[in-house]
C-alpha cells in the first residue's frame, strides 16, 4: 500500500511538471524570450487612431532626425536611434503591426531625409533642431493622451 502512495505521488509530480509553461531554455536570454514571444491578440488593436497617427509620426520624426545626426556627426553617433529603441520598448515591445508600422515609419523618415540632404549644413541642424521640436510635441501630445496625471508630473521630474 505504502509503494502505490509513493508510485501516485511521483506520478502527480510528473504530470504537473509536464503542464508547466515554457521558460526560456539554456542559452536564451530573457531579453531575447521577450522580444520573440507574440501575444495570442495585437494590442495595437485597442489603441485609438489619433494615438497610432502620432506614434507613427513621432517614429518618422525620429527616423529624419537621425539621418541629419549621422550626417553631421558621424555614423557612432546614436542620439535618435536610441530613443527610438526606447519609443519601441515601451510601446511595442513584441512583434505586432504597431511595432512593424513603427520600424518602417523610422526607416522612411530616415531613407527620405537622406534623399534630400547630402551634406552637413546651417540647414540640416535647423531641420535636426526642427525634428527635435516636432517629437517633443508629439510625445508631450501622447503622454497627456495616455497617461494620468501623476504619472506625467513624475516623468516630468526626471
Amino acid at each position: 500500500m505504502q509503494k502505490t502512495f509513493e508510485h501516485w505521488r511521483y506520478l502527480s509530480l510528473i504530470l504537473a511538471l509536464a503542464f508547466l509553461p515554457a521558460l526560456p531554455g539554456h542559452g536564451q536570454s530573457q531579453r531575447q524570450y521577450d522580444r520573440d514571444y507574440v501575444p495570442e491578440y495585437d494590442v495595437s488593436d485597442t489603441r485609438t487612431q489619433d494615438y497610432l497617427r502620432d506614434v507613427i509620426a513621432l517614429s518618422s520624426t525620429l527616423g529624419s532626425a537621425h539621418a541629419i545626426r549621422l550626417l553631421c556627426n558621424g555614423r557612432d553617433d546614436q542620439y535618435w536611434r536610441a530613443y527610438m529603441q526606447e519609443l519601441l520598448g515601451v510601446e511595442a515591445p513584441y512583434r505586432s503591426r504597431l511595432r512593424t508600422s513603427m520600424v518602417d515609419a523610422f526607416n522612411d523618415g530616415f531613407q527620405s531625409e537622406n534623399r534630400r540632404r547630402n551634406r552637413c549644413d546651417e540647414g540640416a541642424v535647423s531641420a535636426e533642431k526642427t525634428y527635435a521640436s516636432t517629437g517633443q510635441r508629439l510625445a508631450r501630445g501622447l503622454a497627456e493622451a495616455n497617461l494620468p496625471r501623476s504619472a506625467r508630473e513624475d516623468t516630468a521630474d526626471q
